[in-house]
């Protein structure tokens, strides 16, 4: 592993503590934060295993709270898709050169930053006709983009979640938990394949203050931040992570 410094391990640490808060105001989202950030300073088939587990491990903040208002049967609806996606993108992990797997992942976190930011005032909504067909597809492309790249799966179940209009909190732990059992299907391929050797179990270990400190912060700060500056920060902030990535 490339020795990131004194500077990268704090960057790194800021790096999770403010993925998790994201995750904690939103339900969604911590990974594509900390994924693109983190493999500036890490190699990517180190970040991915371990951020897989540490955002697994972060669900059980939500489910103490609202575990009565997960809508399971959208769950179970669209967990075969899931783990369909899985499978294709654990292949591909698993057999892409890791420097072509980071310029590949810098052009995807660019187009998702480009994404983020047309969607920052408005969400992306979908006519009620198509959504559980679209709702197949965006679950197994949510499950094959996770298992590569190890981030951006949530916002493809927020644009089939947003039209069974949803309230805010059983939106946020129906995403969360459909999040966890895709993580739990990623982890079990990513230690299949080899992945969880000594230096990303301790990386975990690392970063599991780390994350109660930002899924703290994130919880107080829901609901008390303008969304539209929100979104557009995290949008920013990707775009600049996307294009260092392409040139790392």
């Amino acid at each position: 592993m490339e020795n990131p410094g004194a500077l990268g391990l704090v960057f790194a640490a800021l790096v999770v503590v403010g993925a998790f808060a994201v995750r904690g105001t939103t339900g969604f989202g911590g990974q594509a934060v900390a994924v693109p950030l983190l493999a500036l300073v890490l190699p990517l088939h180190i970040v991915v295993p371990a951020i897989t587990v540490v955002t697994a491990l972060a669900s059980i903040v939500a489910w103490r709270r609202d575990w009565r208002k997960i809508l399971w049967r959208e769950i179970l609806r669209l967990l075969p898709f899931t783990l369909a996606g899985v499978l294709m993108g654990l292949y591909l992990f698993n057999v892409l050169d890791p420097r072509t797997l980071v310029r590949a992942f810098g052009v995807f976190v660019i187009a998702y930053a480009c994404f983020a930011l047309a969607t920052a005032s408005r969400s992306l909504s979908v006519p009620a006709r198509v959504a559980r067909p679209l709702g197949a597809v965006l679950s197994m492309l949510s499950g094959l983009i996770g298992a590569v790249f190890g981030a951006a799966a949530g916002p493809l179940y927020v644009i089939y979640l947003n039209t069974l209009r949803l309230e805010k909190d059983c939106f946020r732990v129906t995403i969360t938990t459909i999040l966890t059992f895709q993580a739990a299907f990623r982890v079990a391929g990513y230690a299949k394949l080899g992945f969880y050797n000594e230096t990303v179990v301790l990386l975990i270990v690392a970063f599991l203050p780390l994350m109660l400190i930002g899924s703290r912060i994130g919880m107080y700060v829901a609901g008390r931040i303008d969304q539209r500056v929100f979104n557009v920060g995290v949008g920013v902030i990707l775009l600049g992570s996307g294009v260092a990535l392409f040139f790392k």
